[in-house]
Formats: structure tokens, C-alpha cells, sequence
């Protein structure tokens, strides 16, 4: 069911709100439960493997599972809302095990979202992915998946993630301008309400003005209200973000060719706009969940055997992320070693940790039900490879935040392998991991009952070791 309220402003401006308890029929008051969402938080090349997973044992995660020496270290605070599965293998297997086109960076990008092959000739993914197949099942009817990105867009299957079926990729869009445009009016939007965002420097909270202040006089509860003023501050601080009052940046890089009203599509994708760019993708991704324009959602940082050249927060590589996936100063490998790679991936895999954790801390902030929108959603930390050097499809590095309204086991690092070494391919694909996801959100079959099998690659059924 659609629960989406929005404040319809001046000019086609919709500006979406969050689960309001004090606006619910009375019958739905009765019914606790809320909707669930699956977000997609996407790296690509790899993991510094020996300094990834936690430094415990299986089971219960403790604060010693989030030592200073392992990159999920800025995950601690949120120990009881994780479940850390070990022992994830991709399928179709890399190593051309199965048949597929493509390389297994090619691989890597394509099927891990779809489970299916690689097309010979346009070496996209042969099906639909499981955000697009989400949305298809419990967002209104028409509304896609959020497919959101960061750096610069590889044109072919490497900067590709999503599908809306077979050979139908998706572009994530990497202009937040765009992407904010889109969540507040859309195709709806009038020229006047872009000229007043842009060149008058207004807010869209002040073209939501008259509504919002009809809002706040109905009957609502003090929770209601401090969610209100919350929200609207991540409004406020994300136009701010954009630079000045409205949600145009006033500050341009200086690697920028020209200064243009609104983000610089050529330069949005820069390797200096990636931290910044990130992190209003993210307040982006976190207000369409909360106010129920999407369900389902990814957000892509970088294009597979690409990435930034990371110089901020402490690191200042010289090579960018792919070269440094392979300790080598060639993408090819042909150049010389690059001393100290492992620390550099390190470092990395920590930074993009720590971007989780702004992302988890912005649903966290949002209250319904009794529970918050991140206790009510799958938000999955998934990468391309596990070993990026050897280009490695097996142990994958998943981290899953949120209960999804209690079907996941939280605050668990669990084994789903029946091997005894967790670099293995003889179980637990990663299909079943989809199919379990899918089954989170609330996706059944078209004759009813749950999805048994995503994909055309892997095994039945789901990971049963995750589920409450």
C-alpha cells in the first residue's frame, strides 16, 4: 500500500513526508507494522580481506569483533542492528566456472544484484535486479528503484548495477541536483519553481510554506513534531550542502571547466566531488526512503577496475582504487609494485565503512511505528569482488544493517557455509542471499506465497541461518 503524504508546494513542488503516527487512520494505528526496504550500498574491487570481517569468533558480536585493526571498526555503535554473513559465494562463478561473457570484473558488476549471465555480444546481465524487482512487487505502481551514484559512470556493463530486465541496464544518476529534483517534483516541476530553486536562491521549504504551516496546526503528537522539525532540518542542511539557501552550489571546484546554474554534469563526477557528492547522495537516498518514495533503492560508488583517486580524510594515494586493488601502478599490471598497497586498501575499506555508518545514522533518525526507518530495512554493504588482486568471487564481504521488521537476526557473525574454509563454491550462493532479501521486503510470488529462487544461477531456497 502506497503511505506516502506528501506537502504539495507553489509550482509543482512535492515535498515528501515521513510516517506521521498522529495522521494514520485509527485502524492502521492498530496495525504496528511498517514497511520494509532493501538498500543496496555498492563498492567496487575488492577488500583488504585479511583486515575486513571481525576479529571474534562466530556468533554474538562484541565490542572486541570491532577492533581498531579491522575496517568495520566504525560500525561498533551499531553492533545489535548487524548480521555479518561469512562464506558467500557468487554465482555465476568467476574464473569462467560458469558459463557467462564477460570478465570477472564484468561479472562482478553484472550478476551480483541479477544472478544471471553476462550476454555475449552486449555483456549485460541476461535479467532483472533485485532492487528493480523490489519496486516491481511493493512500490506503487510505475515507481522504479532509486538507482543513485557517486564518480564517474564506466559506459558498459562495469558501471552498471541494476537491470530492469535482460540487456536493460540502469544509469545510476550522479548529479544530486537531479536526483533532488526528481524526489521533489519531478517531471511535475515548473520552470518557474527551477528558476526560483536555482537563480532566487529559495528553499524548497519555502515553496511548502503555506502547507507546512497548515500542518503544524492539526492535532499532532510531540513525536510527530520533533520528527517534523528533523526532517525538515536534513532538508535544510542537505540544500545548505548544495551551497547557499537554495540547493545550487555557490563554491565551484576549481577543476571545473565553467560556472553554470547547478552542478556541473562534467564535473560532478570528479575524484575532488566524490566525499562531497556522496554524502548528498546519501541524504537524497535516506529522505526518499523515509518519505516512501521508494522501497528499494542503490547507491553505486564508482565503476568496476575504476574508482577515485582517494586524497582526503587522512589518505593521499597516488594511484587510484583499481591499481591499488592490485598493489600495481598499471591497471594491466604491467608496471611496477606499489609498496604499502594493503594499508592504502585498508584505509579505503575503513572510509567506505564510515560512509555506511552516515548512511545507517540518517535512517536511524527517523521514527515510526515504535522502531526507526534503519530497524525496518535491509540495507546491505556489498562489494564487486572480495579479493580484488586475485579477482576472487568467493567470501564475499557482506554486511547486513537493519532487521527488516525482524526477519534478519541482528548483532550475529554468522557461518553459512557447511565447509570448513568460508574461500569455497561448493554452497551458499549468493542468489540465496537475494532470494532471502526479496522475501525480507515482502515480495511473494505471482500466485502467492515467497519467492523461492532470484536468478537463474545458484541454489533454491534462502539463507535460513540469517532469519529470526
Amino acid at each position: 500500500m502506497n503511505r506516502r503524504t506528501f506537502l504539495r508546494g507553489a509550482c509543482g513542488v512535492m515535498l515528501g513526508l515521513p510516517l506521521l503516527e498522529s495522521l494514520r487512520p485509527r485502524d492502521a494505528k492498530a496495525d504496528a507494522s511498517a514497511p520494509r526496504r532493501f538498500i543496496a550500498f555498492f563498492m567496487c574491487n575488492g577488500v583488504n580481506m585479511a583486515k575486513f570481517f571481525p576479529s571474534t569468533q562466530y556468533g554474538a558480536l562484541t565490542a572486541a569483533s570491532f577492533g581498531a585493526t579491522r575496517a568495520i571498526a566504525p560500525l561498533a555503535a551499531y553492533r545489535d542492528k548487524l548480521l555479518i554473513p561469512r562464506g558467500i559465494h557468487m554465482v555465476p562463478r568467476g574464473y569462467g566456472f560458469d558459463p557467462s561473457a564477460g570478465d570477472d570484473h564484468a561479472k562482478g558488476m553484472g550478476c551480483k544484484l541479477t544472478a544471471q549471465p553476462l550476454v555475449q555480444g552486449s555483456q549485460y546481465a541476461a535479467g532483472i535486479s533485485l532492487d528493480q524487482f523490489i519496486a516491481n512487487k511493493i512500490n506503487p505502481p510505475g515507481t522504479p528503484a532509486l538507482t543513485l551514484m557517486v564518480g564517474a559512470k564506466t559506459p558498459n556493463v562495469r558501471g552498471h548495477i541494476s537491470y530492469t530486465g535482460s540487456e536493460q541496464p540502469v544509469s545510476g544518476e550522479n548529479n544530486p541536483w537531479l536526483a533532488y529534483r526528481d524526489l521533489v517534483g519531478g517531471t511535475d516541476l515548473e520552470e518557474e519553481a527551477i528558476v526560483r530553486l536555482t537563480k532566487r536562491r529559495e528553499s524548497v521549504l519555502d515553496l511548502v510554506s503555506v502547507e507546512y504551516e497548515a500542518l503544524l496546526k492539526k492535532k499532532l503528537s510531540k513525536a510527530d513534531r520533533d520528527k517534523l522539525d528533523m526532517h525538515f532540518q536534513t532538508v535544510r542542511d542537505l540544500e545548505v550542502g548544495m551551497g547557499g539557501s537554495g540547493i545550487i552550489p555557490r563554491e565551484l571546484s576549481p577543476e571545473r571547466a565553467a560556472e553554470i546554474e547547478g552542478i556541473d554534469p562534467d564535473t560532478v563526477a570528479f575524484d575532488a566531488e566524490f566525499k562531497k557528492v556522496g554524502r548528498m547522495q546519501m541524504d537524497i537516498l535516506a529522505l526518499a526512503i523515509a518519505t516512501g518514495a521508494t522501497r528499494s533503492a542503490t547507491l553505486q560508488w564508482g565503476s568496476g577496475a575504476a574508482g577515485p583517486i582517494f586524497k582526503w580524510d587522512g589518505m593521499a594515494h597516488e594511484y587510484n582504487h583499481h591499481k591499488l586493488s592490485h598493489g600495481n601502478t598499471r591497471d594491466d599490471d604491467t608496471g611496477s609494485a606499489v609498496d604499502g598497497y594493503e594499508e592504502m586498501l585498508f584505509d579505503i575499506d575503513r572510509w567506505f565503512v564510515g560512509e555506511y555508518v552516515y548512511l545507517l545514522d540518517r535512517l536511524a533518525g527517523y521514527e515510526e511505528g515504535g522502531a526507526t526507518v534503519l530497524d525496518n530495512s535491509a540495507v546491505v554493504f556489498m562489494n564487486e569482488l572480495s579479493d580484488g588482486l586475485r579477482h576472487d568471487f568467493r567470501d564475499l564481504p557482506y554486511i547486513i544493517a537493519g532487521g527488516c521488521g525482524g526477519y534478519f537476526k541482528t548483532g550475529q557473525y554468522i557461518k553459512v557455509t557447511r565447509q570448513s574454509n568460508t574461500v569455497q563454491d561448493k554452497d551458499a550462493p549468493h542468489n540465496k542471499l537475494l532470494t532471502t532479501l526479496a522475501n525480507a521486503v515482502g515480495c511473494t510470488e505471482e500466485g502467492g506465497g515467497p519467492i523461492t529462487n532470484f536468478g537463474s544461477f545458484g541454489q533454491p531456497g534462502e539463507l535460513d541461518d540469517l532469519k529470526a
